[in-house]
């Protein structure tokens, strides 16, 4: 577990780390790169949302590059598998890596951490958000986020509404425990292994409710086996454009979404740094990318270096009171 100090001194060693230019890493080399193969590793089981952004990136830079972008799904531990092994490598920008929320959450969530994300990792892009949705079964008396707020309350008499999740400390378990504070209603956890398992129960009517990826849901719901209820992020999507924000169906101020970076170990020289971040901004402006991922409901940001190192201090101190507030903190 990394403590609230380390998390500060660290930051402050990022920030000098950024401000030295280590020896040999002169713009020439950044102009030279690549020439070689560039391992992009996906800390997340092939398939799903992250398989899709990662393997888009990486199609496109390859053909920016002339080099291949070699994709490796090395999951496990909610992430920090991946990202931490990445942390580990050479600061040459041969090795990249997709972070998303998890790169903020797990620092507070797990006991010990194989990096420290605010001096382990080089920031170099924000590439996109992802929703989630609020979702119930078809024959459920929950419409939308209102009846949901009357039903956990009239429900809190007798045991309280249950939401399944991916599991403890899953971005989906604490989405719903944001929620859960905002709304101020009770609700009863119930950790599955994985999202198939819970939506199948969601569906059969087992638990009441679940929050999960838009892009994961959506056949689901298309097909009409389960009904979104209201989208977590600030506007609503464009694959679900009638289904309403929970903002704006009475709990104000509600935001919560899946956000997807790119990072490169810590300690890039930062003209190689500035080069990898540019080309990433170039890769995301494609149009064919922003079709793909249009695919998985993504908004694309397309962030400079500094806007993402800010983006995860403030999303680092966000989850940390987050975690805390849901009583899973140094749980794992």
């Amino acid at each position: 577990m990394i403590s609230r100090r380390s998390f500060v001194s660290g930051t402050a060693r990022a920030a000098l780390a950024g401000s030295l230019v280590l020896a040999g890493a002169t713009p020439s080399v950044a102009q030279e790169y690549p020439t070689k193969p560039i391992l992009l590793i996906v800390p997340f089981a092939a398939g799903g949302a992250a398989d899709i952004i990662g393997r888009t990136i990486a199609d496109k830079l390859g053909q920016i590059y002339g080099q291949q972008v070699v994709v490796e799904n090395r999951g496990g531990a909610g992430s920090n598998i991946g990202v931490g092994a990445a942390a580990k490598s050479a600061p040459d920008g041969y090795t990249l890596v997709l972070g998303s929320i998890a790169v903020a959450v797990n620092p507070w969530l797990f006991k010990s951490m194989p990096y420290d994300p605010m001096k382990d990792l080089t920031p170099l892009t924000l590439a996109l958000e992802t929703p989630n949705v609020v979702l119930v079964a078809p024959s459920s008396p929950i419409k939308n986020i209102r009846d949901l707020i009357a039903f956990a309350k009239e429900k809190a008499k007798s045991g309280g509404a249950t939401y399944g999740s991916a599991g403890i400390g899953s971005s989906l378990h604490l989405a719903a425990e944001v929620f859960r504070q905002k709304a101020n209603v009770e609700l009863t956890h119930v950790p599955y292994r994985g999202s198939s398992p819970a939506l199948t129960d969601l569906m059969a009517g087992r638990i009441d409710l679940m929050f999960d990826n838009a892009s994961t849901a959506l056949p689901q719901v298309q097909g009409g086996s389960l009904r979104a209820i209201a989208v977590t992020t600030k506007e609503r999507i464009v694959a679900l454009p009638d289904v309403p924000t929970i903002d704006e169906s009475g709990v104000p101020g509600f935001e919560l979404g899946n956000w997807w970076a790119i990072f490169g170990p810590g300690g890039m020289p930062p003209a190689l740094a500035e080069r990898i971040s540019a080309d990433l901004r170039k890769v995301l402006a494609d149009p064919d990318v922003q079709r793909r991922f249009a695919d998985v409901s993504g908004r694309v940001i397309a962030s400079s270096r500094q806007e993402l190192a800010d983006h995860l201090a403030k999303e680092n101190a966000k989850w940390k009171l987050i975690v805390d507030a849901a009583g899973v903190r140094g749980s794992q």
